[in-house]
């Protein structure tokens, strides 16, 4: 149990006097924590910390924390390392852990030096706001207990779909060809080598589909993670994010539909895309702290090395109406959420985030983080550039153009997934069909963004996404139902792509020097090098910390001890004496 200097004190001073600074230490942390807890039930906490001091990271030292292929995006576009990718100060996180025995870190956030907790004793928040390290404690919401929760929500409501096409692409060609993305892709660009992160509420029973096995055969899915107290398994909880994802990855030919639909083909805007699930959002709850939860989640987007974020959520009202929202925190510098949705963009990674669906309720304007600056908050029309009129309009409260573009997102064709039997494995019945929401618009846009980027490796991702805006159909007079309009990719690929511009795919080609077996490893990985050079190793988790660091002499094997590790994917690079690299993926059973 944490003591602070005054308790320590205390333990000299006679019993009677010991006993009644106590209570008066004790009262003052409950009006302490009365202030802090601004909203009903509350014992989840955001806590601001004043800076970063003894940190045992170093921006000389960067890969401790971010992984190779974040370092060398950073390098390729010139993005310095800095103090705010430093982690937060550990010292600091197990002293608030030690506040409580009851106390769990939910989230940390290394931009804006935060962390959130759950503490159901409330006085203890009182010491935690003591603490010399904190500037300020906020309410951010409540969870009963962090129990597991496993009790499916039903898929997104869909509606009547209409006729294949004769393109290939199935019913899904008119969201593409709204933006001329079927050009793109046939230059070759389908978002190889490129890597999203999506940030949504779930994917249930992606992992099961038979329309997404190649995915997996195919090594795309890299990984995924979990902040939502309760719903460790993101294949289960909600089937919002299964819809999303099948818009980007699907490549779906020749195979029947269910569920009475016709539909036997779909494919999505960046069918060759590698993708990484991101669980932020609490399905059955809504909360503040469910910003928190997305801007760590944008951070492992950007320690990993993504390229592009792509996020179908929205924040306008919570439950608890103490939590006061008001349009005037839509300045895209009030919302911790906005705040990393800014930042995100400048470490080299566009980002695309849903406008919202509420044009024609009562309050009609954007949610955030969509009001953050230089992302593109996307809107939503039909194949026939006709705006729905759900889309959540801007001007953001700074008078900001917002949305920033447009993209098909009413009857927009999706992968729904109905699971009738939950033993393992599940059964289920997988369909296309079409449904409606600034959510299915946005990875949409954002798995052809993933294909310009591909094609055009040599901008920057601000570049990438103003000349997206740029080529908007209204560029020059955008409203608040479109922003800037329907962008052409085609156009964008054509007047900025050379024939001597070098593809994203040869930018990452490295030598095949190295093999790692057995892959997927148990106790053991062993390490062989066939080049007669000599290679340091970097193993790195999927959040981009380093675990081993070693040096594999030319022709030699190394034998790493893999039985401590826990489950799930390891990335191995491996950096040649003219700093050549090469990355491979490792799974740990």
């Amino acid at each position: 149990m944490y003591k602070s200097k005054n308790n320590i004190l205390y333990l000299c001073r006679p019993i009677i006097i010991d006993n009644f600074m106590k209570k008066l230490f004790l009262l003052l942390a409950a009006l302490l924590t009365a202030g802090i807890a601004n909203a009903q039930n509350v014992n989840c906490y955001r806590v601001y910390l004043h800076d970063k001091t003894n940190t045992p990271y170093s921006i000389d030292q960067p890969e401790q924390f971010l992984s190779q292929r974040c370092l060398d995006k950073r390098a390729r576009y010139n993005i310095p390392v800095t103090e705010e990718d430093l982690p937060v100060n550990p010292a600091y996180l197990h002293e608030i852990g030690q506040a409580s025995p009851q106390l769990r870190v939910l989230s940390v956030s290394k931009w804006t030096n935060t962390c959130t907790v759950w503490c159901p004793d409330t006085v203890r928040m009182g010491y935690v706001r003591n603490l010399p390290f904190v500037d300020s404690v906020k309410a951010v919401g409540y969870y009963s207990s962090m129990d597991e929760r496993t009790t499916p929500i039903p898929p997104c409501a869909t509606h009547t779909q209409g006729e294949t096409d004769t393109t290939g692409y199935g019913v899904g060609f008119g969201q593409i060809a709204l933006h001329n993305g079927h050009l793109l892709h046939e230059e070759g660009f389908r978002g190889e080598g490129m890597l999203i992160a999506m940030l949504d509420a779930g994917w249930t029973a992606f992992d099961q589909s038979q329309y997404f096995t190649n995915l997996y055969e195919n090594g795309q899915i890299w990984g995924t993670y979990n902040f939502v107290p309760g719903m460790d398994n993101v294949y289960l909880g909600h089937s919002h994010g299964t819809s999303c994802a099948s818009i980007i990855l699907s490549n779906i030919y020749n195979m029947s539909g269910s569920w009475g639909s016709s539909a036997d083909t779909l494919v999505g805007t960046a069918p060759k895309a590698n993708m990484v699930f991101i669980r932020t959002e609490d399905p059955e709850l809504e909360q503040p702290i469910e910003e928190d939860f997305w801007v760590a989640g944008a951070e492992i987007a950007d320690s990993i090395g993504a390229d592009v974020i792509t996020s179908s959520l929205g924040y306008t009202r919570f439950d608890d109406s103490t939590f006061v929202f008001d349009y005037s925190s839509c300045d895209g510098h009030t919302s911790i959420a906005s705040i990393a949705a800014t930042m995100a963009a400048h470490k080299a990674m566009i980002v695309c985030v849903a406008a919202g669906n509420d044009g024609a309720n009562e309050w009609h304007k954007l949610s955030r983080p969509a009001d953050a600056e230089d992302i593109l908050c996307v809107g939503a029309v039909n194949v026939d550039s006709i705006p729905a009129s759900f889309t959540s309009c801007g001007p953001s409260y700074d008078g900001r153009v917002k949305p920033d573009v447009a993209s098909c997102g009413w009857d927009t064709y999706v992968v729904n997934i109905w699971v009738y039997d939950w033993e393992e494995p599940a059964s289920t019945i997988d369909y296309i069909d079409s449904g409606n929401g600034t959510s299915y618009a946005t990875p949409n846009l954002a798995g052809l963004a993933t294909c310009l980027w591909q094609a055009l490796p040599q901008l920057t991702s601000l570049e990438i996404m103003q000349l997206i805006r740029e080529a908007g159909h209204q560029y020059a007079t955008p409203d608040t139902t479109m922003g800037y309009g329907i962008p052409d990719f085609y156009r964008i690929f054509l007047e900025n792509y050379t024939s001597d511009t070098t593809g994203i795919h040869e930018i990452l080609s490295v030598q095949q020097a190295l093999s790692a077996y057995p892959n997927p490893a148990s106790e053991q990985l062993t390490i062989f090098n066939s080049s007669d050079k000599n290679h340091t190793i970097y193993i790195y988790d999927l959040s981009g910390q380093l675990r081993i660091k070693a040096t594999v002499d030319g022709g030699e094997e190394r034998v790493i001890n893999t039985s401590e590790w826990a489950s799930g994917i390891y990335f191995l690079q491996a950096e040649g004496v003219k700093g050549e690299r090469q990355t491979i993926k490792i799974i740990r059973l």
